[in-house]
């Protein structure tokens, strides 16, 4: 099997084929894909480290942004759907975040030109998030591509675009952990004049020091780019100046502005790229261009030595190409992004990239002392990720040089014309340089992961619903179905059938009839074809709040075993229709037996393929069964599912065998579930009602999830 198709058939898989024997990849789950919206160039940050602590963000399939976290360094994902979504439609409206030195997570998203978008967390370490927020209320209204910056303090950077392409200025607000609010630094720090933009990439060294630079634009289109200009800043941005300490007067024009390299229009000169640091805050710059007399773009290194700026080749590549327009182009490379480490009086240098050249792998090109100008490259995958751009973890590296690279495929038309690719994994990346080579969690296809079993005391309470309230289950952590949603079932689903007391959540059935409101006389469908309600009944989940990838889940429960009831504990996964999308039946009871049940997609639309196994109570030899409180649990990592009653493992599915059988080679199991828990009568499975008083109850004590 082609490896590529391996990769993105298994979803998330931590099996993936690296090319590079001191990589590995972390998956996350499936973001929208049919555009570089989640893996453009200039995503600051698209993922970002707070002490152990890592976070990312990316579109879904629908456009939702999606809040992943993690504890470093092996940590699984915890994935979280917010409300809010984006115009995916258009690659220029990423998602930018941000930590700020008291824990709290900043978000900034679907920007081209539209009012300021900007929430963060609730609280330290949360994912769920604010409303929309202000920042500082001026200049809010025209707003592309946002980026926070982090400086040593905690204290937050926020750099955007006010106006649009060819005539915008540069706009910088800091943000205050202490007072927790936002302060204007320069409305227009650099001038276009109205005739001309600055397209700019910033960093924070070490030290506290702003440094940005910039190409001009002259007009919308991209090829109208030229020059790249410097500007620093050794006071949190309130004064600037040149490379050689002589002040600007603000704003920065054209004319006042110091070059780091002059480079004239209609010479593929691409804009947002990178700038960094080393140790000794000296810059560099990475980007590409056309060297005048060539046909051929090539990748460039600009840095200071000394007083003096300079330029050296970094590719020697063979394919030419040219930029004009405007939008977002599909470009056969991709913006690089620069990193550089200082050790033992040498400075080392690595340029990720992406390159047809190179089959659209990501790459890097590495050079151990930059005072030799050797260049090699590498591929850290062997799978091609088709217009992604590189985007890191800027924390990660700063503290510990290690590279934490946000990777998914994704499609890219010119023009901002989408290609029609399915929702793609999401994975971050991890390299460090000069590692020794340690192998992939396994790698051949169909290999069964080599993950292994880890003691019980690293299993660590990640969330959980104990019921203590009275009233409403908690609404941060679930939903409602309503309805009659599905098997035929007999039930109307509410939320007035599900209320907490005496430390339990209740899912109530009951007998009472009334009106179908939904009823539609000679439909098709048979959720209208009743004309009244006879039963109704409960199902919560969490839904848009709450999901996880691994784990173990575990409920304390009691049910009813009465004629024609059908209680479940379950999971669905995140993304595509079921069966697709992967369900887990960690609890189910039917006529008079347990099971524990794992479903994935066939070839046929609605069509599971089960693995399934049943118990009768009666083995339980144990007449009082049904009137006790049990445990049900499912113990979920990268090699199995294995489902558990009172600690009696029921049912084990390799891994191995759940990707699904549609030709797409997806497997559901490799992506973040939600929990259901639900009370449903009669049915394709439930059985007739005989002899069932009601009302009838199925009891929760608690709901956890547990991950290592």
């Amino acid at each position: 099997m082609n490896p590529l198709s391996w990769l993105l058939g298994l979803l998330l898989s931590t099996a993936c084929l690296l090319a590079h024997p001191s990589a590995a990849q972390t998956p996350v789950g499936l973001g929208w894909a049919r555009n570089n919206v989640n893996g453009a160039v200039f995503r600051k940050n698209s993922v970002v480290t707070h002490k152990r602590e890592q976070y990312t963000a990316y579109y879904d399939s629908l456009g939702y942004v999606l809040l992943a976290k993690r504890r470093l360094p092996a940590g699984a994902w915890q994935v979280q759907r917010t409300k809010y979504k984006g115009k995916v439609q258009d690659a220029h409206n990423v998602i930018s975040l941000m930590v700020d030195g008291r824990g709290y997570l900043h978000l900034s998203f679907d920007h081209h030109g539209n009012p300021l978008r900007y929430c963060r967390s609730t609280k330290p370490g949360g994912l769920a998030l604010t409303e929309l927020l202000p920042m500082t209320g001026q200049q809010e209204q025209n707003v592309t591509y946002p980026e926070f910056h982090r400086f040593p303090n905690g204290d937050l950077l926020f750099v955007y675009r006010d106006g649009s392409s060819g005539n915008g200025n540069l706009v910088l607000n800091r943000y205050s952990p202490a007072t927790q609010t936002w302060s204007r630094l320069h409305s227009v720090l650099i001038d276009g004049e109205g005739k001309r933009n600055a397209y700019w990439q910033a960093c924070i060294d070490g030290k506290g020091t702003i440094h940005v630079s910039w190409v001009w634009r002259e007009s919308p289109d991209v090829a109208s780019n030229h020059d790249i200009a410097y500007a620093r800043s050794l006071d949190g941005g309130k004064t600037w100046q040149k490379s050689t300490g002589a002040p600007y007067q603000l704003p920065i024009t054209e004319a006042t502005a110091e070059y780091a390299a002059r480079i004239p229009q209609n010479s593929e000169l691409i804009n947002q790229t990178s700038i960094t640091t080393d140790a000794a805050g000296t810059p560099y710059i990475a980007t590409y261009w056309r060297p005048a007399g060539t046909q051929v773009p090539q990748y460039q290194l600009i840095y200071l030595a000394g007083k003096e700026w300079k330029t050296a080749q970094i590719s020697q590549r063979i394919t030419p190409f040219s930029l004009s327009g405007a939008g977002t182009k599909k470009i056969p490379i991709s913006r690089p992004q620069l990193l550089v480490k200082t050790q033992a009086g040498k400075t080392a240098a690595y340029m990720l990239f992406r390159d047809v050249e190179r089959q659209d792998r990501v790459s890097v090109a590495q050079c151990a002392d930059l005072r030799t100008g050797d260049w090699t490259v590498t591929d850290l995958t062997s799978s091609s990720v088709g217009n992604w751009e590189p985007s890191y973890d800027t924390e990660q590296w700063q503290q510990h040089a290690q590279l934490h690279l946000f990777v998914q495929r994704t499609g890219q038309g010119d023009g901002e014309r989408l290609e029609p690719l399915s929702a793609q994994p999401v994975y971050i990346l991890e390299w460090k340089p000069g590692t020794s080579p340690k192998p992939a969690a396994a790698t051949v296809p169909g290999a069964r992961p080599q993950a292994k079993a880890k003691p019980e005391a690293e299993w660590k309470l990640v969330w959980a619903d104990e019921f203590n309230i009275d009233g409403r289950p908690d609404p941060q952590n679930w939903q409602y179905e309503t309805g009659f949603v599905r098997n035929h079932e007999l039930q109307w689903y509410q939320p007035d059938n599900a209320r907490c007391e005496n430390g339990l959540l209740v899912l109530e059935a009951r007998r009472e009839q009334r009106p179908n409101p939904t009823y539609e006389a000679g439909s098709p469908h048979w959720q209208n074809t009743r004309p009244t309600i006879e039963y109704t009944s409960a199902s919560l989940n969490t839904r848009d709040l709450h999901a996880w990838q691994f784990g173990r889940f575990e409920m304390r429960g009691r049910i009813n075993t009465s004629s024609g009831l059908w209680p479940a504990f379950w999971t669905l996964g995140v993304a595509g229709q079921w069966p697709s999308g992967g369900e887990i039946d960690i609890m189910e009871f039917y006529q008079g037996k347990v099971l524990a049940n794992v479903a994935s997609g066939t070839a046929q639309p609605n069509t599971p393929k089960w693995d399934s196994e049943t118990k009768p109570i009666a083995v339980f030899n144990d007449p009082d069964w049904a009137n006790k409180f049990h445990v049900w649990r499912m113990d979920w990592d990268a090699e199995a599912i294995r489902l558990y009653l009172d600690d009696q493992l029921l049912n084990e599915t390799p891994l191995t065998q759940t990707v699904n059988q549609d030709g797409t080679g997806i497997n559901p199991m490799l992506q973040p579930h939600y929990i259901l828990l639900n009370l449903a009568m009669g049915g394709e499975n439930g059985g007739p009602l005989t002899g069932t008083v009601f009302p009838n109850r199925f009891e929760v004590d608690y709901v956890r999830v547990y991950q290592r």
